[in-house]
Parts: C-alpha cells; sequence; structure tokens
C-alpha cells in the first residue's frame, strides 16, 4: 500500500507545484518535417519533407522548469536515388507515427517568455507506411506498398530542442528527434526495404529514423 500512496503523493505534490507557481497550460503545434535514415546501412538516404500536428500539456515544476507531454501525429522516413543502381530511380518511404514526447522544458526567458530550451525521450508507434518507386516522370507504386511486418510498430528515441515563446500563448521551436530503435526488424525484407539498402542483399536494412522539426504552437491556461 505505501508503495502506491508514496508515487500518488508525490504526483499530487508536482501537479500542486504547478498550479502555484506557474500554472498548467494546454496548446496545440504543427510543423514541418525534414526526415532521413541514420545508422549503418542509410547510404544513399536523403531527406523528404513531412508534417507534425498535436497536442500538448505543460506543467510548472518551478518558475523556470517544467514538465511537457504531447501527443503528434508525424510523418517520417526517406528517399532514395538511384534505387537498385537504376541512375533514373528513386525509392521513397513515407512512415506515419502516433509520437509520445515526455520532456523536460528550461525557460531562460522572464515570465515564461523568451528563449527556452527542451530534453526527454519518445516513444513512437507505427500507424501507416507507404512505399514508392520513381522512374524518370513516372511514378509507380507498388504493390506492397501499405506491408508493415517487417518494421517495429514501437519505437524509443530522444528529443532535444531549442524554442522561443514570442507570447504567453505562441511559440516557435526547432527539435531534432533521433531513434534508438531500428525502423525494420532484422531478418529477411518482405518488402522493398531489403532491395533498396545493404547493397540489395534481401535483409532489411539497419536504420533509424532522424528527423528535425520546425514547429510553431499555441498554450491556453497558466500565467
Amino acid at each position: 500500500m505505501k508503495k502506491v500512496i508514496l508515487p500518488l503523493a508525490l504526483l499530487a505534490g508536482i501537479v500542486g507545484t504547478a498550479n502555484a507557481q506557474t500554472g498548467i497550460k494546454y496548446g496545440v503545434k504543427g510543423g514541418y518535417n525534414l526526415a532521413t535514415f541514420s545508422g549503418s546501412d542509410s547510404q544513399g538516404s536523403q531527406y523528404k519533407s513531412g508534417f507534425t500536428a498535436g497536442l500538448y500539456a505543460n506543467f510548472g515544476i518551478a518558475d523556470n522548469f517544467s514538465v511537457q507531454p504531447e501527443v503528434l501525429f508525424s510523418q517520417k522516413g526517406a528517399s532514395i536515388d538511384n534505387f537498385q543502381n537504376l541512375p533514373t530511380t528513386r525509392f521513397k518511404t513515407t512512415l506515419s507515427y502516433i509520437d509520445v514526447p515526455v520532456l523536460l522544458r528550461v525557460n531562460a526567458g522572464q515570465d515564461g517568455k523568451g528563449l527556452f530550451f527542451e530534453l526527454g525521450p519518445q516513444a513512437s508507434f507505427l500507424v501507416r507506411n507507404r512505399d514508392f518507386t520513381q522512374t524518370g516522370n513516372a511514378s509507380t507504386q507498388s504493390t506492397d506498398n501499405t506491408n508493415s511486418a517487417d518494421m517495429n510498430k514501437t519505437v524509443l528515441a530522444y528529443v532535444g530542442g531549442i524554442g522561443y515563446q514570442i507570447t504567453s500563448g505562441l511559440s516557435l521551436g526547432l527539435r531534432y528527434t533521433g531513434d534508438f530503435t531500428q525502423v525494420y526488424k532484422q531478418g529477411i525484407s518482405a518488402n522493398y526495404a531489403g532491395q533498396a539498402y545493404a547493397g540489395g542483399n534481401g535483409n532489411n536494412p539497419s536504420v533509424h529514423n532522424s528527423v528535425f522539426q520546425f514547429q510553431v504552437g499555441y498554450a491556453f491556461g497558466g500565467k
């Protein structure tokens, strides 16, 4: 019983401190993703565009410190030129995730405005993937472009960022997300991944999502 009461009391204390010092804010955000793959089999990977959007809450724990959990829809993936050593062929994969970062935010400005920094872990849950090849000006979608059997459905990552709180509600941010977990499972590929990477040897590549995010957010509540 004590093991249950102590964490509940600690959580209540944190929330109470948040209300007493800087309040609780809820917000929405959206932005632009610039994504690619990193890792030992990422040679030839180029950046591709995507978007991110979602909700967040900000719990103040001190005048310049807060904890910010978020739930975001985020498009990731990569683009590869010269697919299968064909100079006019490009392979693209778009991976859609639900990202759940929990960030420690440090505010360098006064009254919650000005420069801020954020850092923390993130769990991502795959909801869809879409692969296609493009030859010249013609785009041909693969017959198995939504096959996710070879992919890790849950991915762990780290997040680091910097931003500026313009007003008590409006903010701009630049964030980097790097995955610890590989995009694909180890083993023989059942889709385009093994053909696109690792010399086309038929095995899933050892790659990780690597994403820069440019975000605009607006918060409600708090001071």
